[in-house]
């Protein structure tokens, strides 16, 4: 086969890796991404999402055994043979959030479970509280629309807590609550709590791997501070960051627990004005998917 003049020819390292014309987008924290804009990064490089098995439907996400949904699932009779159509490594979950109990979910060795918190939970009252004592900004305030909470497998929980014993073991360690934002590629939120495929989503990457990669398959973006995982104590500043796919009518971000040392280092972690850096995965581990709006 032919190689195009696009496979022999190098390209500019500044440019969309794309279409290789416009100049890679660059965020206000000064990140810079690997295309153009969101047109790009949805037909760059990376895997596209996969489609529905059931026939006629276009529908991304295959979370349901091959299938986007649990009623498509049923007219593909998939339920009943979990091993014939593998899908993403997420489950949606339903558990006992009320304001007597609550259960906590209990994930697989190899899943990520996501679980829709309904508005009349304490969880979600608690949230929306906090989300709102932080949300600082002179552009309005922001109304959280759904909430999903995530949980990890043992053995990403079992890092975590490694982590945080070898930072108590040298000294005090306290947890900070921050917020991640970034390019939601899938429309996240209206088709229930699964993660999308794509390569180039951010939201759905970095809550599939617990940060061990971004959009992209990179393992850290890089700032003003270097490469690290960034994340803002304000959700406000961090909705800088956020874009999303025209089809949702959400705006998503993530909430974050972050780790850090009695003693900053700039080698393992930062913290400059509103913005948090860490520089391992293990020091930031996404809670919640929040779906929201901006109100004027």
């Amino acid at each position: 086969m032919m190689a195009t003049i696009l496979d022999t020819v190098p390209r500019n390292a500044t440019m969309c890796e794309a279409c290789g014309i416009k100049p890679k987008y660059v965020d206000p924290s000064g990140t810079q991404h690997s295309y153009c804009g969101r047109s790009c990064a949805r037909t760059g490089v990376g895997k596209a999402a996969p489609e529905c098995l059931l026939r006629g439907c276009s529908n991304t996400g295959t979370a349901f055994n091959g299938f986007c949904s649990v009623d498509h699932a049923k007219k593909g009779n998939a339920l009943s043979s979990p091993s014939a159509h593998p899908g993403p490594k997420t489950q949606p979950q339903t558990h006992n959030h009320t304001d007597t109990g609550r259960t906590k979910p209990k994930a697989p060795s190899d899943v990520v479970h996501l679980s829709e918190i309904p508005s009349s939970a304490t969880v979600w009252r608690e949230f929306v509280r906090e989300w709102n004592s932080k949300w600082l900004s002179l552009e309005g305030s922001a109304l959280v629309e759904k909430l999903y909470e995530i949980s990890y497998s043992t053995s990403i929980s079992d890092a975590q807590d490694k982590y945080l014993q070898g930072l108590q073991a040298t000294g005090q360690a306290h947890t900070l609550r921050t917020f991640h934002a970034s390019q939601c590629i899938c429309d996240m939120g209206t088709k229930g709590p699964t993660l999308c495929k794509w390569n180039s989503c951010g939201i759905c990457n970095v809550v599939g791997s617990a940060f061990r990669s971004v959009a992209f398959g990179v393992q850290s973006n890089i700032g003003r501070q270097g490469k690290g995982l960034y994340s803002s104590r304000n959700p406000a500043s961090a909705d800088r960051f956020a874009t999303s796919c025209l089809s949702s009518p959400y705006r998503v971000m993530i909430a974050c627990d972050v780790v850090l040392p009695q003693h900053l280092d700039k080698s393992n972690s930062v913290v400059a004005g509103d913005r948090v850096v860490v520089r391992v995965s293990d020091a930031i581990i996404p809670r919640f998917i929040v779906m929201y709006t901006k109100q004027s």
